[in-house]
C-alpha cells in the first residue's frame, strides 16, 4: 500500500488528499466536519482544512450543515449540535470514473500489513477478507488469531488502515482456542472468511 500511496500522492498532490477522496467517495451519504476528518484520516487540522478547501474548489465535495452528536460539558448524555461540514458532490462530473479508479487502486501489500501488526503479540493467523482481499464486502475484513495479543496495537493498526482505505474495517480478534472452536461449529464469520476470497498474510496454523 505504501508504494501505491506514494504514486497516488504524486498524482493527486498529497497522501492526505488521497485519504480524503477515499473517505468521501466510499461514504457518499455521510457528511463530515473537520474534526471528524482529522480523526478518520489521521491528519492534522491544518492539513484537513487545506485539503477540504482544495476538494471543495474542485467541486468534488460540497459544504453541508448537519447535526452531530457531542458530549455536553458535565453530562454523559450526548446532545446534537448544528455544525458545518462537507459531503460528496453526487453531481461531480467525473464521480463514477474517480470512484472506480480509487477502488481499483486500493491494493494492500502483505509486507506492509505485517509491519502494521508488528508487536501485537504472538499472531498465529492473519487473514484479509471482504474488500481488502478484492472480494465482496462481508461482515468481516480482518481476522487476527493468536496468543497474548495486544488489542491496543491491533486497534491502532486497524485505524491506520481505515485512514488509508477511507472506510470502516470490520475485524475480529480471537485466541487460538476460540478460533478452533468457531471452526468446529462452522461459525458464520468463519464461513465468510473461508467461503469467499481471502488473503493469508500469516498462517502458523493448519491451512484454511
Amino acid at each position: 500500500m505504501t508504494y501505491i500511496m506514494e504514486y497516488l500522492s504524486k498524482l493527486f498532490g498529497s497522501p492526505a488528499r488521497v485519504k480524503l477522496l477515499r473517505l468521501f467517495l466510499f461514504n457518499p451519504e455521510n457528511a463530515y466536519d473537520r474534526d471528524s476528518v482529522v480523526k478518520m484520516a489521521r491528519i492534522t487540522p491544518e492539513t484537513a482544512s487545506k485539503e477540504l478547501s482544495n476538494l471543495a474548489r474542485a467541486e468534488v465535495i460540497n459544504r453541508k450543515t448537519f447535526f452531530k452528536e457531542g458530549a455536553r460539558p458535565g453530562s454523559k448524555t450526548p446532545k446534537k449540535r448544528k455544525t458545518i461540514g462537507w459531503v460528496l458532490n453526487q453531481k461531480y462530473v467525473y464521480l463514477e470514473a474517480l470512484t472506480k479508479f480509487m477502488r481499483e487502486s486500493l491494493t494492500v501489500s502483505n509486507t506492509e500489513i505485517s509491519k502494521r501488526f508488528r508487536g501485537a503479540g504472538t499472531i498465529k493467523l492473519l487473514v484479509l477478507s471482504g474488500f481488502l482481499s478484492g472480494g465482496k464486502e462481508g461482515s468481516l475484513d480482518v481476522l487476527v488469531v493468536g496468543d497474548r495479543l495486544k488489542e491496543h496495537i491491533i486497534k491502532n493498526a486497524i485505524q491506520s488502515l481505515e485512514a488509508e482505505c477511507g472506510q470502516e474495517i470490520r475485524y475480529m480478534v480471537l485466541t487460538v482456542e476460540e478460533y478452533k472452536y468457531r471452526r468446529r461449529v462452522r461459525d458464520k464469520f468463519m464461513r465468510e472468511v473461508i467461503d469467499f476470497p481471502h488473503i493469508e498474510i500469516l498462517n502458523r496454523l493448519s491451512k484454511i
